[in-house]
């Protein structure tokens, strides 16, 4: 072996093992400005308003009160932008590529997704919990959904399986999982490609890429496809990459307005899209279902792609929302949100159906308490050692990629 050869080796060597220092250094940099613009206040108020629009659609229904239409159905939707451009953000931080970049990238989000929802799934098996429970007829318990549903809600992969979710929040997770297998590679090939032609070109390829699936599969329920809320996660890629180009910011105020607005908007959508120019069923409280709907279902892909693109296109024009009671409260929820999202629908049947106080107002309070109380807990106990664990783990992987 030549001298020239040997200091290539070590070249080599010490350069994976600096990015090995990197990675595991990486969560305990003190954020700088810019991070602290994209991973806290602006964001947590979104994943904020995200978890609330499902948590307050589900208790209001649960109390039979109408009103919120379709707006559980938005509140995931931002929940998808969300994640892909705070993921976006986080591979960014990491400064890997390649292998070590995927390897550290899924092990991260296994631990971070697969520990509660398996908790979550054995804890609504064990004890009957309805999967949607204040459906008519929920009380009496969840239907056991055979060994071939279970072991499609544990591995997260019902929208392929076509099993039912055990727990109706569920159903998301699975796109979320399998997003998880494109975002590096998306991060990868926006770094070689970063214009923002480029971006706008991926976006659309894959509008037109769930638009053929759906044309394709019509006679499936929509929210079967597997590419429907694709374009959904690109719009939190977009609104990353248009975070690096260091674009003019609006006052942060403004972000609070932007947000009530969009889902203002998506609730008056949804009113049209149920009554059509037939006002007067609104007024008189008449209900047209899903299937006697004025708008074609098509629009409803329109409708949710438009919506994430429009909040991802926004995301990078605002400055920081400089509230301290604000920040301090989203930060909290956001925290927390992933438990909530979970936890909350069995703490709904717990409150409404099994304790049955004759006033739903008291059932709802006890709800949002008894919420919060599970969340924290299980974020204590599952959810930030998993965490912990997947980043230590990751960082074994990564040295034995740099050493192999």
């Amino acid at each position: 072996m030549t001298m020239q050869t040997v200091a290539a080796t070590a070249s080599a060597i010490a350069e994976d093992c600096s990015r090995v220092k990197d990675i595991e250094n990486s969560t305990l940099k003190p954020r700088s400005a810019s991070e602290a613009t994209t991973d806290l206040a602006n964001l947590d108020l979104l994943r904020s308003v995200a978890v609330g629009l499902v948590f307050l659609t589900h208790t209001m229904a649960a109390m039979r009160i109408r009103g919120l239409g379709d707006l559980g159905r938005f509140g995931v939707l931002l929940f998808f932008v969300h994640t892909s451009l705070v993921l976006m953000l986080s591979m960014g931080r990491m400064e890997l590529s390649g292998v070590r970049l995927y390897t550290v990238f899924i092990v991260r989000r296994i631990f971070r997704i697969y520990p509660l929802s398996l908790f979550t799934i054995c804890l609504v098996i064990a004890f009957h919990i309805p999967s949607v429970p204040w459906l008519a007829g929920a009380i009496g318990g969840s239907i056991w959904p055979g060994w071939p549903g279970l072991f499609s809600n544990f591995f997260l992969i019902q929208n392929i399986t076509g099993s039912a979710s055990v727990l109706c929040v569920l159903w998301s997770l699975p796109y979320e999982v399998q997003m998880y297998a494109f975002l590096p590679l998306l991060y990868i090939l926006i770094r070689r490609f970063p214009s923002l032609r480029a971006i706008a070109l991926i976006w659309l390829g894959t509008v037109v890429v769930a638009g053929l699936e759906y044309i394709v599969r019509s006679k499936m329920d929509s929210d079967s496809l597997l590419l429907r809320y694709f374009p959904c996660f690109l719009a939190g890629v977009l609104a990353w990459r248009l975070l690096e180009t260091g674009r003019r910011r609006l006052p942060g105020a403004l972000w609070v307005l932007v947000v009530v607005a969009l889902v203002m908007l998506y609730r008056l959508e949804d009113i049209v899209r149920v009554y059509g120019i037939d006002w007067h069923g609104l007024l008189h409280g008449t209900f047209r279902n899903d299937h006697k709907i004025w708008l074609p279902p098509s629009l409803d892909l329109v409708r949710d792609w438009a919506f994430c693109a429009v909040t991802g296109l926004a995301i990078p024009f605002f400055a920081d929302v400089k509230g301290v009671w604000l920040n301090a409260s989203t930060r909290t929820i956001a925290q927390y949100s992933y438990g909530v999202y979970l936890c909350h629908v069995p703490m709904l049947w717990v409150c409404f159906s099994l304790l049955h106080f004759g006033n739903v107002f008291v059932s709802a309070i006890l709800t949002v308490l008894l919420t919060a109380l599970v969340s924290f807990v299980l974020y204590h106990v599952i959810e930030h050692p998993a965490i912990r664990f997947g980043k230590q783990f990751s960082k074994r992987l990564v040295r034995s990629i740099a050493f192999a």
